[in-house]
């Protein structure tokens, strides 16, 4: 079988497509032949050697996906097409502390998966688990409910995305998204969303201000951290929680205290990481009729074959493009 990996750190070119053979299945196991697989920016991170807890070569890199079950389960029978679900292997995050879903056939434990929306193709369902996922977990850690107003960061990113459309469809007053050029504003006008602020228009506290008229929101989903996590603390009104889930923008903030102190605000950090088999599964259920009723649509940017791994990962983090980018198989 196919598999990308790469056996030091450093730039794309050490993304490596390789044959290795195919695996073995213990007792109560399943297999599944990949159809796609999602690129996302922690892969990066880690081929980089940036990540604390990566440090095992060689390594297969992808956190989530999509397949066809080969050896399955009676619930899961050979022939289903299952999401692959961001769950825990070797003590931490697929494709972190463990092999990834960048390989042609997976073995996985019947908590891995979920059976694929009906309604999403293979692109969009590839890129859809670790977004809502990350998305609907920061949203519950800010203690999101109906009726408040929500800033979600990014609209052109995957989990900024998706914290707008979970947002909206749980019944929110008003989501607030970001872009960060005027182009990406006028996709996200396109695609139906309202309330972004252009930034290289006007400032997040000038948008948000003007968006709210001045009252501030309710709750900030985070996925890019850096110089937008102290304005977005700013932009909470009284009582307001703010939740890092990325640092795509940097890691490094810059916050005023007295928002702490006089406004009483809370931020809190999340990640998908250091949590108990079944905790997606759980989570996914709780969002899964909203897929069926149409109300969650993930973006799908651009699609790349397994051997053009290595454009794959310099488009995303390169390009930024206003969606997911998929690898397939």
């Amino acid at each position: 079988m196919k598999v990308v990996q790469y056996t030091e750190f450093g730039d794309y070119d050490r993304l490596q497509v390789v044959e290795a053979p195919a695996p073995q299945l213990a007792p109560g196991q399943m297999l599944v032949r990949m159809t796609a697989a999602a690129v996302n920016p922690v892969d990066d991170f880690v081929r980089r050697g940036l990540h604390r807890t990566a440090r095992q070569l060689p390594h297969i890199p992808g956190n989530e996906g999509v397949g066809i079950v080969v050896t399955g389960t009676a619930d899961l029978p050979a022939g289903t097409r299952v999401l692959v679900l961001p769950n825990l292997l070797s003590g931490g995050l697929r494709g972190v502390a463990g092999a990834g879903t960048w390989q042609e056939l997976l073995v996985l434990s019947p908590a891995e998966v979920a059976p694929a929306p009906a309604q999403l193709s293979d692109e969009a369902a590839a890129g859809f688990s670790v977004a809502y996922l990350s998305a609907q977990l920061s949203l519950e850690k800010a203690g999101f409910k109906a009726g408040h107003r929500v800033l979600a960061l990014g609209i052109g990113g995957a989990v900024g995305n998706a914290a707008v459309q979970l947002a909206r469809a749980q019944g929110a007053a008003q989501v607030i998204s970001t872009a960060g050029s005027s182009a990406k504003a006028e996709q996200a006008r396109q695609a139906g969303y309202e309330h972004v602020i252009d930034l290289s228009q006007e400032s997040l506290t000038t948008g948000v201000a003007r968006l709210t008229d001045g009252a501030g929101v309710d709750v900030v989903v985070d996925s890019l951290g850096g110089t937008l996590t102290g304005p977005s603390l700013s932009a909470l009104r009284a009582g307001g929680s703010l939740v890092v889930i990325g640092y795509a923008a940097g890691t490094e903030a810059t916050v005023t205290i007295t928002d702490f102190v006089w406004k009483k605000i809370a931020m809190y950090g999340t990640s998908m990481g250091g949590r108990e088999p079944g905790t997606y599964q759980h989570l996914f259920e709780q969002f899964a009729p909203l897929v069926q009723a149409g109300a969650l649509q993930p973006l799908f940017a651009r699609s790349f074959p397994l051997a053009e791994v290595a454009e794959a990962q310099r488009y995303l983090q390169e390009e930024r493009p206003f969606g997911k980018v998929v690898l397939t198989f």
